[in-house]
């Protein structure tokens, strides 16, 4: 974890009118603002402190494959496409390397559930596969000695938490998207049934 959070400069002015408000500025209320900004939507993201400033920069900035729900493999998939080209879409660093992540089994039931996970996941192909202490003192030099059997997914990654948001949101920002912090939204107004407005701490 690095030692503070990135700063998204404040917006003061709220649009009066958009298409779509995000509330909140994590990675995923950023990265939403981002997509629709590119895709041309107009979008208010409304974050009640702080860009990343909870759990998305108190995160290990995991971006795996490995000991997924095998449900949940497809999108995580795609997920990581999208991680290894991020920097060069919005412009900046968010941290984000290629590391592989290893799971130490530490007894012979987490052994056996490595293996019934890697045999959930065989049908999606990916590069996860159960490494012995040899390979393990080479990934993490003395582990070896501790660890006799992991899983380990060379094509897993880790992004920056501290990085990572803020580097989207800016470029969202760029894309044409209002970033307002410090702009809890407090409710909603419904008018047929559908959701016409966004009532935040600084106005409607």
């Amino acid at each position: 974890m690095g030692p503070q959070v990135d700063t998204v400069p404040p917006e003061t002015r709220l649009p009066s009118k958009v298409d779509v408000v995000v509330v909140g500025g994590g990675i995923i209320g950023t990265s939403t603002a981002l997509a629709l900004a590119e895709s041309g939507v107009s979008v208010a993201l409304c974050e009640k402190g702080h860009v990343a400033g909870e759990q998305s920069s108190r995160n290990w900035g995991w971006v795996r494959k490995a000991r997924r729900d095998p449900r949940e493999l497809p999108l995580i998939v795609e997920s990581l496409r999208l991680w290894e080209r991020l920097n060069e879409r919005v412009g900046a660093e968010t941290g984000f390397r290629t590391t592989g992540i290893l799971f130490a089994a530490e007894t012979p039931e987490e052994v056996a559930y490595y293996e019934a996970w890697l045999e959930h996941a065989r049908p999606f192909q990916i590069d996860a596969r159960m490494i012995t202490s040899g390979e393990i003192d080479r990934l993490i030099p003395g582990g070896g000695s501790i660890f006799k059997t992991a899983l380990y997914c060379a094509s897993d990654g880790r992004a920056e938490p501290q990085k990572a948001a803020p580097a989207v949101a800016l470029a969202a920002r760029r894309a044409g998207a209002t970033i307002l912090t410090d702009c809890a939204v407090r409710g909603l107004e419904t008018t047929g049934g559908r959701v016409t407005a966004a009532i935040t701490e600084r106005g409607r």
